[in-house]
């Protein structure tokens, strides 16, 4: 059996008037086989004369049952049938995976709609943008309502779960309530485990108790199935074509430029599906979210115990806040409250700082510095360096040293 471009190769060569021998020599075959091919009026086919009976015929119908269970992954399917007993190796199932998984991702898939108010979808992306000439990386909440298809978007430093709650109540306040059902990814904010089906979820104890404060059911999409939230992931990658060359002042500014560009440009677009203006078809999903008006903001507090550096600093995701010099050396309580940071001594609020925007950043009282100036032996304040990050001040009033021992018996300052 010779392969069809052989065929084709010998035939054109005999109607040349080329020698049957001749043909053979060059070409590396037997006469016997020039002639064979010459008596075939097409090129046939290989066909294997026997069924195969390979060392996976046996798990074959196995394999195909739990493939779409572990989303087509070959490493999984390996390590189950070890268990039954396979004896071969990993590069013949990976072999034997390869085209049944192209063959699922090229089904073709209906389009799941849901009903006003019902579902939202949530996802993070990520973006390079430039702030006060720096070029910088962001974060992008994204959350997607699945009728009308209008979307919220925020931008963050990170997407930690302090990030991730505070973006859905700002969603939440921008819509004027919340779907009845969220759907997300496996990260690890929202799911802290999961088995390969999906039927047994571990959610982050934290998420999980904010989403019963706020009425929603949370819901996971299976691994390997992204078409589960395609609607917010094209959300993400429209956000994205909007932060694309432009430059901003600051995250806020750049968060208020955001949701300008929604309000005017996103909910008036014809979106591509559904053919209606988002800001139109929302007006019928309006009514029928969940209401949260009157709803106190969930409290999540962050705390950190941390020692008074001799610089009168102290360090509190990944920045740094000044602290009165009566308390270097003195163990402090951190907390994030908001847009704030207090620290406390003993139970009683010491300082209450804003709470810095990036990383590796200062905010510092020149205030708390006052009175160690007075020393010979001690740089003044505007000869102190700092290796990491700008310098944030704020002005405030100077006064007597006196009025600071007084309060401080009070427990404030």
């Amino acid at each position: 059996m010779v392969k069809q471009e052989v065929w084709h190769e010998i035939h054109s060569r005999f109607r040349l008037k080329e020698p049957k021998k001749s043909i053979a020599r060059s070409m590396g075959l037997s006469v016997q086989t020039v002639r064979k091919t010459l008596n075939q009026l097409a090129p046939k086919p290989y066909r294997r004369s026997k069924p195969y009976t390979g060392i996976l015929s046996a798990y074959e119908t196995y394999i195909r049952q739990r493939l779409p269970a572990v989303g087509y992954n070959a490493q999984a399917i390996f390590e189950e049938i070890q268990a039954k007993g396979y004896t071969g190796g990993y590069d013949t199932v990976k072999r034997s995976v390869q085209p049944l998984r192209r063959k699922a991702h090229m089904e073709a898939t209906v389009r799941f709609e849901t009903p006003p108010g019902k579902q939202g979808q949530v996802d993070w992306g990520q973006c390079w943008t430039h702030l006060k000439d720096k070029r910088i990386k962001v974060h992008l909440f994204v959350m997607t309502l699945g009728y009308s298809r209008r979307m919220f978007s925020q931008a963050t430093w990170d997407e930690k779960l302090p990030s991730l709650l505070r973006c859905h109540e700002d969603a939440f306040d921008f819509f004027g309530g919340l779907t009845h059902e969220l759907v997300y990814d496996n990260a690890r904010a929202v799911v802290l485990s999961r088995d390969f089906e999906g039927r047994r979820v571990k959610w982050n104890p934290t998420f999980w108790d904010f989403s019963t404060y706020y009425g929603f059911r949370p819901w996971a999409h299976r691994p390997y199935r992204a078409q589960s939230k395609g609607k917010v992931e094209s959300g993400v990658k429209y956000v994205k074509r909007f932060l694309r060359g432009k430059s901003f002042a600051s995250v806020n500014h750049l968060n208020e430029s955001l949701l300008t560009w929604i309000v005017n440009v996103a909910d008036q677009r014809i979106h591509g599906t559904t053919h209606q203006k988002p800001a139109e078809l929302f007006e019928q999903e309006r009514d029928l979210l969940i209401s949260h008006t009157g709803k106190p903001r969930y409290n999540l507090q962050q705390r950190a115990i941390r020692h008074v550096a001799r610089d009168c600093m102290v360090s509190f995701e990944t920045n740094r806040y000044s602290v009165p010099f009566r308390f270097v050396g003195e163990k402090v309580e951190v907390q994030a409250w908001r847009d704030r940071v207090l620290i406390f001594h003993q139970d009683m609020l010491i300082v209450s700082h804003p709470r810095c925007e990036g990383k590796h950043r200062y905010q510092i009282n020149k205030e708390h510095y006052h009175g160690i100036f007075y020393r010979e032996d001690v740089p003044s304040l505007s000869l102190l360096h700092f290796d990491h990050g700008p310098l944030i001040t704020e002005e405030v009033q100077v006064r007597d040293l006196g009025f600071y021992e007084r309060l401080l018996e009070g427990g404030a300052l």
